[in-house]
């Protein structure tokens, strides 16, 4: 009987001495000189990881990771990104580095995207400055799942002006999120009481900021060019956009024949009544704020450049008052 209790004694003694060997092996960094960039993707669980870096040769046995990880209750959770790790860590040390989120410097690409570009202009410029193909630019703009997704009906007029910096980890449907969201965070916060008291729609508003974007140069005018257009479509008159048949044309011309005015598209507002069927570019903010505001108090209906350099415009309430405007800036 004693034996048999000296036996069992010695089997635990010398399992208790295999077990903390073991778990101090496992502890220990592999030291074999190796060294890697280890990737971790957006929702890869700690299984996940701790099999990669077993099987990057990081760490001698995933169970430890796995194990200390657990006793930590998963908290905080490791993160995602790219990491630069070698074999001479121990397994804690790697655990801190993910939970942590000791992530290597990502490289960055800067994008400018000026108001006034279109949505074929700005996906051009975004694909050349992330190098990021604009084949895949495009195939986002006519997705309409994608596009649903971000709330919206087309990319046209939503790709917000502005300079932004994107990790270059970053895919195109993550930069056209953010672009999107970008604009959207910039808009009016009461939104709702504004479009009430235009009686167009959100996406309404944004065609009229794209129209007011390409037709007005002065910042003070935009809003009485915004109430314009506004008037005008309550009033039952076609908006006569020069910019609309430039958008249409598929190009900016400096001087717009008669002929061209006379193209059947549905962006020629001199043509068709109301508003195009979308945006002709991407707004800038006051263009934006101009048309969630504008100013119709004045009772304008028309108004023509002043052709002086300033960019700014003469307005008027009557026909026959634009026709005098149109008079002096001629000088006939």
């Amino acid at each position: 009987m004693k034996r048999k209790i000296l036996f069992i004694s010695i089997t635990f003694l010398v399992f208790v001495i295999l077990g903390i060997a073991t778990l101090r092996w496992c502890s220990q960094p592999p030291c074999g000189g190796r060294e890697c960039i280890l990737t971790v993707e957006k929702g890869w669980g700690a299984r996940r990881i701790s099999q990669v870096l077993s099987d990057s040769g990081l760490v001698r046995c995933r169970l430890y990771l796995l194990w200390t990880y657990s006793r930590m209750n998963g908290t905080p959770p490791m993160q995602a990104g790219i990491y630069r790790l070698d074999d001479s860590m121990s397994p804690d040390s790697i655990l801190g580095i993910l939970m942590r989120g000791d992530v290597l410097p990502v490289e960055t690409s800067w994008v400018t995207i000026s108001p006034g570009l279109t949505r074929a202009q700005s996906l051009s410029l975004i694909s050349e400055d992330t190098g990021i193909r604009k084949i895949v630019f495009d195939s986002l703009s006519t997705d309409s799942i994608f596009l649903a997704s971000n709330g919206i009906q087309t990319l046209e007029g939503y790709l917000f002006p502005e300079t932004y910096e994107f990790a270059d980890t970053l895919d195109a449907g993550e930069i056209l999120r953010r672009i999107i969201a970008t604009g959207k965070a910039r808009w009016p916060e009461d939104v709702d009481e504004l479009l009430e008291n235009t009686g167009i729609t959100l996406h309404e508003t944004i065609i009229l900021a794209s129209i007011v974007e390409r037709e007005a140069r002065v910042d003070s005018e935009r809003v009485f060019i915004a109430g314009v257009f506004l008037s005008r479509m309550r009033s039952g008159m076609k908006l006569e956009s020069c910019a609309t048949v430039q958008y249409a044309l598929g190009e900016v011309k400096e001087v717009l024949l008669y002929s061209d005015l006379d193209i059947d598209d549905p962006y020629n507002t001199y043509i068709y009544e109301g508003l195009p069927p979308g945006p002709i570019c991407s707004p800038g903010l006051p263009s934006i704020y101009a048309s969630f505001s504008p100013d119709t108090t004045e009772g304008y209906l028309y108004f023509v450049s002043r052709d002086d350099g300033t960019g700014m415009h003469l307005f008027a309430r009557t026909y026959a008052g634009h026709l005098s405007n149109i008079r002096s800036t001629t000088g006939r």
